[in-house]
């Protein structure tokens, strides 16, 4: 069988070297959860997040420009290299252990080093067969009572209907779409996460769905935001 994996590497590379994938604005969704839940500059000092699977750094540079101290990983170079780009628009010379290249399955941190993860279409980025692994070490490199917020795309996704299923909530080869030439996804059912995420706390998983009122396009995702017990 092929490494979907090394696969994915490739062509999210080769997307950030064409500037294909470059947001510069935070979801509204994160934003929210941030300012909802995570403590402000002051009083304890701020809180530490990672942003797992950071792109060119537009969450980043939303953490950074609200006194948060950031902190990324991704699996793409290239995107490393967009995102501190991005960063020294707000402080030249931002430091660059704060960025790290994803080692296979492992996130590049200590143990227990921050107060939040935010995962933003990362973990849907990889094979099934990966995934319990992955969340593994966001559990490993949480603190006791850290947070965890996701969203990725859900299995109830119009858009599957183009793709070739490959097993376990994994497809490929979309022949149309918005996942068209972006390598093997999966998708996330609820039950699902329950059992993925089933030594956290789970807060909520909810479905988010968009449909346009032309009959055109359309997305399903879903989030889940959780805590590591203390």
């Amino acid at each position: 069988m092929a490494d979907l994996s090394a696969d994915n590497r490739r062509i999210w590379e080769e997307r950030y070297r064409r500037r294909e994938a470059v947001l510069r604005y935070p979801f509204d969704s994160v934003v929210t959860f941030v300012f909802r839940k995570l403590r402000r500059p002051g009083a304890g000092g701020p809180a530490r997040v990672l942003d797992f699977g950071c792109g060119a750094g537009n969450h980043l540079h939303f953490l950074v420009e609200n006194g948060y101290e950031a902190y990324g990983v991704d699996v793409a170079p290239t995107a490393l290299e967009l995102a501190r780009e991005h960063l020294a628009d707000l402080r030249p010379g931002y430091p660059d252990d704060r960025l790290a290249l994803m080692d296979g399955n492992h996130i590049p941190f200590a143990e227990a080093s921050f107060d939040a993860v935010i995962d933003r279409s990362g973990l849907g980025q990889n094979r099934a067969a990966d995934i319990r692994d992955l969340i593994g070490e966001i559990w490993r490199v949480l603190k006791p009572g850290g947070h965890y917020f996701g969203i990725n795309f859900s299995d109830r996704h119009p858009d599957l209907r183009f793709g070739k299923p490959v097993g376990d909530g994994d497809y490929s080869d979309f022949s149309e779409g918005v996942f068209k030439e972006i390598g093997c996804r999966h998708f996330f059912g609820s039950g699902e996460l329950r059992g993925l995420f089933a030594n956290f706390v789970i807060d909520d998983i909810r479905l988010l769905t968009e449909e346009s009122v032309m009959g055109k396009g359309g997305s399903a995702q879903v989030i889940v935001e959780a805590r590591k017990p203390q």
